[in-house]
């Protein structure tokens, strides 16, 4: 059974929907991401975009 006061408690700033389904690790994750600036957002996301392009399938095309 879910421990409704701790799950209230990691759940502070998300919305009902957002909470569904995400794990600890991940709504922190999520809350870290939102503390960042614009541009440190887009630089995180360009670095994901290269580090989960997989080189094999490129040279496929």
């Amino acid at each position: 059974m879910l421990d409704r006061t701790e799950t209230e408690f990691a759940c502070v700033g998300f919305t009902e929907a957002e909470v569904l389904g995400l794990s600890k690790i991940e709504r922190s994750l999520i809350s870290r991401y939102r503390l960042l600036s614009d541009q440190e957002q887009l630089q995180l996301r360009r670095l994901l975009d290269v580090l989960t392009t997989n080189p094999e399938a490129q040279s496929a095309i």
